[in-house]
């Protein structure tokens, strides 16, 4: 039998019983409260009249009272008969109390009323018994009924009670468990059920099912594997040592390059999580939590080699399946940028000598200009000191340059007054200030501030802006330098009237031989921001609100004020 139809049958039946116990309570309980009552009480009543009259008999004294009592007592009976015999019984009653008036110190008459009254009392009391035993056996066949139902209510709720959950709740384990098997890949997995309902068609496909995804599974192994392969010689085809971690931070693959790295088997750690794995190996704990900004050493085939880490998200459509770690050997181009360091280092210091030749003969010919030169001669020296302050220029940037990637040009910050810094700066080049009728004005605010820097280099730093706007400025015009407070930093502002930016050189404005003009190289702002970082400050720049350029300088401000 299918399951519905088994479920509509035992319900059903409960139902039936439980309707039927229902039933029969009610009409026996109907029956009990019903004429029966009512019969009862009527009785009850007059044995109550009955015995009122007695006691008009027995007590009352005034004949007129006892009369009026008499016959209101039979005045209620005779409307409360109920009961054949009572009826007779009530007549002789009637003709023993008119007997009984008209006659009231005969004593025959008052004993055939005694007896009349008797007679009435008996009928009911007998009455009385009569319909509580015919009451209780209808009670007891309710009970007997009502036990029944209720017996056979109980078999068959037990029964359901004990039969259910195994009829229902194994099969649903079975087919679970299946199904949690094939879902772990166990494709040979299969349910038996010897079940003519729906559970046992359900467990028919569900084999079938396994029995599809078992074949598929077969059949597609070797393609499967080959697959694996191919990924598997793809990865180590990778010119970077590479490590895939999936999302549950298990190791996922790792190519030949990377076990050489970490000196592991390759196949070793695939599979495990990532901090299991990095207790055992703490070059790739380190690996693992590294900063794609910096780099760290290891050795490789016995030489000392410079990595760093790039972590890369293996994104899916709506997740992250995990990351693939990177690792870049930046050894060359370490090596490469430090002979290129020691080159510019070495070339600047060698053309030191030759320039402070040249600039010994460029101040002989200059002290002879006024006498011995001619014009068209005083010219040309003109120009070859012009060129001249150009190379030393050039010069002097790139040994900065140098220093500061060698690591040779140290700041001693301190505190330092803010307006002492300016004015040195200012000093250095009011003549060329004067010479292009260019005004400095400075706007400080109060009270007058003290900064945290090296002041030389600070110096150098203001000089190289202030050079830049007097050389881009206009003539006759006004270059700005004011300062304000900004949190725990002091910012001064250097701000001229020239043409400003473009966005091309806004976007490579610091970097190095990245030229803004026709006179420079683009050294003098990347080191001066680069000495600015190194005192705890930066520079950056913004147009200014009517036309030309403003550059900001920013100081930290001393812990004590």
């Amino acid at each position: 039998m299918k399951t519905k139809p088994r479920l509509y049958l035992l319900l059903g039946v409960m139902l039936l019983l439980v309707t039927a116990l229902a039933i029969t309570s009610l009409v026996t309980i109907w029956h009990m409260r019903g004429s029966g009552f009512a019969v009862i009480k009527a009785n009850y009543n007059s044995i109550q009249y009955m015995q009122s009259m007695v006691d008009a008999l027995d007590t009352e004294p005034d004949p007129a009272k006892q009369r009026t009592a008499l016959e209101v007592q039979l005045a209620l009976q005779q409307q409360n008969v109920t009961e054949a015999p009572e009826r007779a019984a009530t007549d002789r009653l009637v003709q023993a109390v008119s007997a009984f008036h008209r006659a009231p110190d005969d004593l025959v008459a008052l004993n055939e009323l005694r007896r009349s009254i008797s007679s009435v009392l008996e009928v009911n009391r007998a009455a009385i018994v009569e319909k509580a035993g015919t009451q209780e056996a209808v009670g007891n066949r309710a009970v007997i009924w009502i036990s029944l139902g209720a017996t056979l209510a109980f078999v068959i709720a037990f029964t359901l009670f004990l039969s259910m959950p195994e009829f229902f709740v194994e099969p649903i384990r079975k087919l679970t468990e299946g199904i949690d098997r094939i879902a772990a890949g166990h494709y040979d997995e299969r349910v038996a059920l010897q079940r003519n309902d729906e559970f046992g068609h359900m467990a028919v496909r569900f084999n079938s099912m396994a029995a599809e995804l078992e074949r598929w599974s077969t059949s597609n192994l070797s393609r499967i594997m080959a697959e694996k392969a191919r990924a598997e010689a793809v990865i180590n085809c990778l010119r970077h040592p590479s490590i895939g971690v999936d999302d549950h931070q298990r190791i996922l693959f790792m190519n030949r390059q990377a076990a050489e790295l970490l000196g592991v088997d390759a196949g070793e750690l695939l599979g495990q999580e990532i901090g299991v794995a990095a207790q055992r190996n703490d070059l790739l704990g380190f690996i693992l939590k590294a900063n794609g900004s910096s780099n760290f050493k290891a050795v490789v085939g016995g030489h000392e080699q410079r990595f760093t880490v790039e972590a890369t998200p293996i994104e899916a459509d709506q997740a992250t399946l995990g990351t693939v770690y990177m690792l870049h050997n930046v050894t060359p181009y370490l090596e490469r940028d430090e002979a290129r360091t020691m080159f510019l280092a070495t070339i600047s210091h060698e053309l030191k000598t030759p320039l402070a030749s040249s600039d010994i003969g460029l101040g002989l010919l200059e002290r002879h200009q006024a006498t011995q030169l001619t014009a068209y001669q005083a010219e040309i020296v003109s120009d070859l000191r012009k060129d001249h302050q150009r190379l030393v220029r050039i010069v002097s940037e790139l040994l900065d340059m140098a220093q500061l990637e060698t690591g040779q040009l140290r700041v001693q910050v301190a505190k330092h007054s803010l307006p002492g810094i300016i004015d040195a700066a200012l000093e250095s080049v009011h003549a060329a200030a004067t010479a292009r009728g260019m005004q400095l004005a400075v706007q400080l605010h109060s009270p007058l501030p003290y900064v945290t820097a090296d002041a030389d280099k600070a110096t150098w730093s203001f000089i190289n802006l202030l050079s830049n706007a007097l050389r881009h400025g206009p003539a006759n015009s006004t270059i700005t330098i004011r300062s304000e407070a900004a949190g725990p930093n002091i910012r001064v502002t250097v701000a001229d009237d020239g043409p400003g930016l473009t966005t091309e050189q806004q976007a490579h404005l610091f970097e190095r031989f990245a030229p803004h003009g026709a006179a420079g190289t683009g050294l003098g702002l990347s080191i001066a921001r680069e000495l600015m970082r190194a005192m705890g400050g930066d520079i950056t720049y913004q147009a200014g609100p009517r036309g030309g350029a403003e550059f900001i300088l920013r100081f930290a401000a001393p812990a004590n004020g």
